[in-house]
């Protein structure tokens, strides 16, 4: 079953990531054009703009590193390819400048993109990325592009200006910058259909192990693709490029953060105190200190896919979905090391898609499996419960407790009226106990309580229950000290129980509630695997299935029961 799921899995990824090639690989008809030159405009503090490229500039070759510092106004140049056939009219170009910008075509001014400014004012920021039809072409070898632009409200200092001009015939240019996203789509599209299965079978319970975390890792698996795309399919002025690319930062960040969080909840891996601390250290590091946005999401990834990996690794061999898991891991890191900067263009969203897909899925699984057991434990301590009531009120119980009040009805008539009002006492909070799934740690201690009062009375001897911490705020399921009681009493014999006090002891260590009940040793053979001890095991397994334990055995002279379960509150 593992190995189909990881070949399932390594198939769904490939084919994402096959499509998503496909369609981004430049198509023959698109030239992105080369030999890019850049000047600085020598313009007054004051009077227009120029109308026209100036014939003495200096240019020098284009450097998008240091044309990432310049503020303009600024001209760059770009030599456009003739089309290789004659009257070719339908060819369009698309330039990427975070910049306002005046275009011009062959000398002659072209079309305006925001206003170019000398001053912050003066700008009216343009679009980060235009495409236009071109005008004809010259009838020369090459056509010339030039650009006026200014950048004055650049709100973040970037590593590169990315500065580019591609030329292909409008229906190929418009595919190319369409068709990547529909892979997209059908990704991002399968994980929202995912998360809303997930939300319908979780149904409110997000006190699951891991529910929340894999729920934001959700969100972080939709917003991803959403902020991308921003740029290709929405487009923006240029100022917004530095927000989108901290908020892709961000995510990115985020997902490190969730991914291997949630995998060490959900295989039940310790995490020491000092290795998480160290791990956000050198997130927060790489995503704050490296040069670049895109050499920093790779860090951040790069250290996600390696503590996930880790996590993974530690976890045991037998849990199930690790090696599917691990397998989409270990692809995306070698993806990440062969491919780099070109990996977080769209496959690293599609591994995230396909891997939260599955993760999303199998918790499902898990949920459906653990209603499908709870149901199971439901009807087990339903039947148990029966048992135990039917045990409460057995015949031969009750015809000695009402032998034992007819003496007393003769005998003590006090004694036999407080008889009778304990065992009127106890049916009640039997019958209450069996309608509830929990009742407050001070009910089941009364319920204790009345049946060794109806003990005492019929020995005539005093039977006690001390309790320390009885004022916890704690449900249980009912009926579970009283069990231990009727065992007690059962097999140890109500005179050694008078004898030796029940003692219960109720403390909360952390996330848990301990409660230590110590009784009578007697000298039973067969004690601890009873109806009773069925079903305390059957209520707590029921009532808190994240976590108990329940083990009983002789401590000295006492029979010690203790019980461990997760805290409800």
């Amino acid at each position: 079953m593992q190995i189909t799921r990881t070949l399932a899995v390594l198939a769904a990824l490939l084919a994402a990531v096959a499509a998503w090639m496909i369609v981004s690989t430049p198509p023959p008809g698109m030239v992105q054009v080369r030999g890019a030159e850049m000047a600085p405009a020598s313009i007054g503090a004051s009077g227009p703009l120029p109308t026209r490229p100036p014939q003495d500039l200096q240019w020098q070759p284009l450097d998008q590193r240091a044309l990432a510092g310049w503020h303009g106004p600024y001209w760059l140049r770009w030599h456009v390819p003739a089309p290789a056939v004659a009257g070719d009219h339908g060819r369009a170009l698309r330039l990427s400048l975070r910049a306002a910008s005046q275009l011009y075509w062959n000398g002659t001014r072209w079309i305006s993109n925001g206003v170019v400014g000398r001053t912050a004012e003066q700008e009216r920021p343009g679009r980060i990325d235009i495409v236009r039809v071109l005008p004809p072409t010259s009838g020369n070898a090459t056509d010339e592009l030039v650009v006026l632009a200014s950048s004055q409200r650049q709100r973040f200092d970037l590593h590169g200006a990315d500065a580019m001009v591609l030329v292909a015939p409008a229906p190929v240019l418009y595919g190319q910058i369409i068709l990547p996203w529909l892979i997209a789509a059908f990704a991002t599209g399968a994980l929202a259909a995912a998360c809303l299965y997930f939300l319908a079978v979780l149904r409110g319970q997000t006190r699951t192990p891991g529910a929340r975390l894999l729920l934001a890792l959700g969100v972080v698996g939709l917003a991803l693709p959403a902020v991308e795309a921003w740029r290709s399919l929405l487009g923006y002025p240029y100022p917004w490029h530095g927000v989108r690319l901290v908020a892709l930062l961000a995510l990115h960040v985020a997902a490190a953060l969730l991914l291997p969080a949630y995998l060490a909840r959900r295989f039940e891996v310790a995490l020491p105190r000092a290795g998480r601390f160290s791990y956000l250290a050198l997130i927060m590091a790489a995503a704050i200190a490296l040069p670049g946005f895109d050499t920093r999401s790779a860090a951040v990834l790069l250290l996600s896919l390696l503590a996930s990996a880790w996590v993974l690794l530690r976890a045991p061999a037998d849990q199930e979905d690790r090696w599917p898991i691990l397998a989409l891991l270990s692809a995306g890191l070698l993806a990440l090391l062969v491919a780099r900067g070109a990996f977080l263009d769209g496959p690293y969203f599609l591994l995230l898609a396909v891997l939260m897909v599955f993760l999303l899925l199998r918790h499902v699984a898990q949920l459906q499996a653990l209603d499908r057991h709870n149901a199971w434990l439901r009807e087990e301590r339903a039947r148990l419960s029966l048992q135990l009531l039917q045990r409460g009120i057995q015949p031969h119980w009750l015809m000695n407790t009402l032998t034992c009040l007819q003496e007393l009805i003769e005998q003590s008539p006090m004694r036999a009226s407080r008889l009778v009002e304990s065992l009127a006492d106890q049916f009640d909070r039997l019958r209450d106990s069996s309608r509830r799934q929990s009742v407050p740690l001070q009910d089941e201690l009364a319920l204790c309580r009345s049946h060794l009062d109806i003990v005492g009375l019929a020995l005539d001897r005093r039977m006690v229950l001390e309790v320390d911490g009885g004022d916890a705020a704690l449900s249980l399921p009912p009926g579970i000290l009283h069990a231990q009681v009727e065992n007690a009493l059962t097999h140890a014999g109500a005179v050694a129980c008078a004898l030796h006090p029940f003692r219960l002891h109720v403390q909360r260590d952390e996330a848990r509630w301990i409660l230590e009940l110590r009784s009578a040793r007697g000298s039973a053979p067969h004690r601890g695997r009873g109806t009773g001890t069925r079903y305390i095991e059957a209520s707590l397994a029921a009532a808190s299935p994240a976590g108990w334990s329940f083990v009983q055995g002789i401590d000295g002279d006492h029979w010690c029961g203790r019980i461990e379960l997760t805290c409800a509150s």
